[in-house]
């Protein structure tokens, strides 16, 4: 436990640098700026419209998460000693704590927005749930795409793919399987409860994805019973 503790800490320097840093911050503004530009003109936003841009913003920190596992040096390098579960989940912990302070920074802007009341009633709890869903939706699909394909930069294709989720979910699914229902809706929380099987679903995703793929050994058959 305390070499793989040791391999952690010298892999997070070179794994911070690693990453996308400016799509990532691309993504983050944009959202920043969608929740920013209607507080500047307006202090009283009704619930369904705060609703509405936290959604837009935390789509927009899912597109930039699309990209953590980005590694242009895929099939450039050896066969390193770091197994990938490992490696991805490094990525992802490096960027967690931006993300985090990201999303309070939303949530801030907003609440600058919001009546003191209709701020009280939000329910902030179930919307970040919905936000940690989507971001987690985009590192599932981009630990399938390594999985399954040669592809080392699956960023654009993921967030192409969780750009048209809303408009995919919403012409797709029956009204009572809705995820993007509106505050006070009957359905709000038969909603959050398929986002929290859908959070489940995905995290489980990224875990399997995450192993190497086999190699099947494509020797002779006497080299074959020799390596078994």
């Amino acid at each position: 436990m305390r070499r793989w503790l040791l391999v952690v800490a010298a892999l997070v320097r070179p794994t911070a640098r690693s990453l996308p840093w400016t799509l990532f911050a691309a993504g983050w503004a944009l959202g920043l700026a969608i929740a920013a530009v209607p507080v500047l003109f307006s202090t009283d936003l009704p619930a369904e419209v705060l609703v509405n841009l936290v959604r837009t913003a935390a789509l927009c920190g899912a597109v930039g998460m699309a990209f953590v596992l980005d590694d242009p040096a895929r099939h450039t390098t050896g066969v390193p000693p770091v197994p990938r579960p490992l490696r991805q989940a490094l990525r992802a912990a490096v960027v967690l704590p931006a993300v985090a302070a990201w999303w309070m920074a939303v949530l801030a802007v907003l609440r600058a927005g919001a009546d003191t009341g209709e701020w009280a009633a939000m329910p902030w709890g179930a919307v970040t749930v919905e936000a940690g869903t989507l971001w987690a939706l985009a590192l599932a699909l981009a630990a399938a795409t390594v999985r399954f394909t040669a592809m080392s930069v699956p960023g654009p294709a993921v967030a192409g793919a969780v750009l048209a989720l809303p408009v995919t979910a919403g012409a797709l699914l029956p009204p009572r399987f809705a995820l993007f229902v509106p505050p006070g809706d009957p359905r709000w929380d038969d909603a959050h409860v398929l986002w929290a099987g859908a959070l489940a679903a995905v995290l489980t995703t990224c875990l399997a994805c995450a192993p190497e793929p086999r190699r099947r050994f494509s020797g002779t058959p006497r080299q074959r019973r020799g390596k078994a």
